[in-house]
């Protein structure tokens, strides 16, 4: 008995318990301006960035730039449609035929209206028409050409086979290659028509 009693007298006194601190206003007022976290607002597509436009702008000058050079290939394909078909009716003649000349004519002065218009060279023939057809074309007229038109185009005469075939090959030449800017250039020659003449500007 006496060593318990020792050994409570011993023992410490008990401890009252630990009370939290008080908070304090400024605490509090720190406590207050806490807000939860947000995660950040996803990425949208509008507006633009600013590559996204100028790539929309490269794109709208190219399909613009494809359209006007695809309209003024067309608008060229039709203006110069008459000079394809008119190499084809040149190909098409046969030479050995009686009157070739005169057709390799009548075709070279129908792709010349269409052109240079009928006041202009309807009423051209022989040099002053040879002057004009190469004065339209860089490339002069053979001489067997020019002998083919001169000698053969109202004569009995057929011509040789040379001259016959340098007369196409110069007419086809200047179907595909003469010059429609130069048509302001070269004035209408009026002169009397002979008959022959009359005749040749009634085919055109």
């Amino acid at each position: 008995m006496h060593l318990l009693s020792a050994l409570k007298q011993a023992a410490p006194p008990p401890r009252d318990p630990v009370t939290p601190n008080p908070m304090t206003p400024e605490m509090q007022r720190l406590l207050e301006q806490l807000k939860d976290i947000h995660e950040p607002a996803q990425i949208g597509w509008w507006p633009l960035a600013p590559g996204w436009w100028i790539l929309a702008g490269v794109i709208i000058i190219l399909l613009f730039a494809a359209s006007w050079l695809l309209l003024r290939a067309h608008k060229k394909r039709l203006r110069n449609r008459y000079r394809a078909e008119g190499v084809r009716l040149l190909n098409a003649l046969d030479l050995d035929a009686p009157r070739v000349v005169e057709e390799i004519n009548i075709l070279l002065k129908r792709v010349a209206v269409v052109t240079f218009g009928r006041d202009t060279c309807a009423p051209l023939t022989g040099q002053r028409w040879i002057q004009f057809l190469e004065s339209t074309v860089e490339a002069p007229m053979p001489d067997a050409a020019r002998r083919a038109l001169l000698e053969n185009l109202y004569s009995a005469s057929h011509g040789t086979e040379a001259d016959l075939r340098a007369l196409r090959e110069f007419a086809v030449s200047w179907t595909r290659k003469h010059q429609c800017a130069q048509a302001a250039a070269i004035p209408s020659i009026p002169a009397p028509q002979t008959p022959t003449e009359k005749t040749e500007a009634e085919h055109v």
